[in-house]
């Protein structure tokens, strides 16, 4: 399958709508791709899920990725690793929205342990 980051969210499900973001799944036999847009000034919850590895791709916008107790920069372009195991949130303190793709084993959601 061939999909353009721009029409990700025509191709994938909305799996979740907040007032912090709007999230996009589309599952694979194994992966999950994952499209989150965050809107201004706010935060993702914060997760660590066990045996899960993840890459984080920021497509547009400027933040700050925290993964394990180290807080970086994330803007367009950036690409974040992120080992099974370890906590990660992302911070979108900007005016702007922040854009950012994910990929990572499938794994049901409701196991991942949110802080």
């Amino acid at each position: 399958m061939k999909f353009n980051f721009d029409t990700f969210k025509d191709v994938a499900n909305l799996v979740k709508s907040t007032e912090r973001y709007d999230l996009y799944d589309m599952k694979l036999d194994h992966l999950t791709l994952s499209m989150t847009r965050m809107k201004p000034k706010q935060e993702t919850r914060g997760h660590d899920h066990e045996g899960v590895e993840e890459v984080y791709f920021c497509l547009d916008g400027e933040g700050q990725i925290q993964v394990g107790e180290e807080k970086v920069d994330f803007k367009k372009g950036d690409v974040v690793t992120i080992p099974p195991g370890d906590f990660h949130k992302v911070f979108n303190p900007s005016d702007s929205e922040l854009v950012f793709f994910s990929i990572f084993e499938s794994y049901d959601r409701d196991s991942a342990n949110y802080s």
